[in-house]
């Protein structure tokens, strides 16, 4: 059934995991005054008033798949083992979002000594993981409950 508490964790995921692909996820200030801000698909530098954009296009794939796999996800409903599948890849590509991005700021930081302006958006790959997981956890649930209704026949 579409109505159960696992669809709702994975349609919040797929909302919150959504909004990470509007504005910025973090900005980051450097010694000299110069401004970092970091996008869903790239990494915007301000120097002297000049922009320079560098693209991060695994980064984008990342993000752009986790709401994608959450939504399919939900659908699978009639088929509990390829959702569990569909829910763990959404659950791995968000903390692999977080990773990348992480990656990009550790050798960025490595080159110029920086300070960090956090957003909300920071935490948002780790409560989208949260949820994916419960979702995960419910199916699990379900999948067992048919498995030991089918033994007592």
């Amino acid at each position: 059934m579409i109505q159960r508490v696992q669809s709702v964790f994975l349609f919040i995921a797929a909302v919150l995991s959504a909004l990470m692909l509007t504005g910025t996820i973090m900005e980051m200030k450097d010694i000299f005054g110069n401004f970092y801000t970091l996008s869903f698909s790239s990494l915007t530098v301000s120097i002297d008033g000049k922009e320079q954009v560098q693209q991060l296009w695994p980064l984008a794939a990342i993000l752009v798949a986790v709401p994608v796999a959450s939504l399919i996800s939900i659908f699978l409903y009639k088929n509990r083992t390829l959702q569990m599948k569909f829910t763990m890849a959404s659950l791995m590509l968000s903390l692999g979002s977080f990773f990348v991005a992480g990656f990009y700021l550790i050798m960025l930081s490595k080159k110029i000594e920086m300070s960090y302006i956090w957003h909300l958006k920071a935490v948002i790959p780790f409560v989208t993981a949260v949820l994916c997981w419960l979702a995960y956890r419910a199916i699990r649930k379900d999948e067992e409950k048919v498995k030991s209704l089918d033994r007592i026949r």
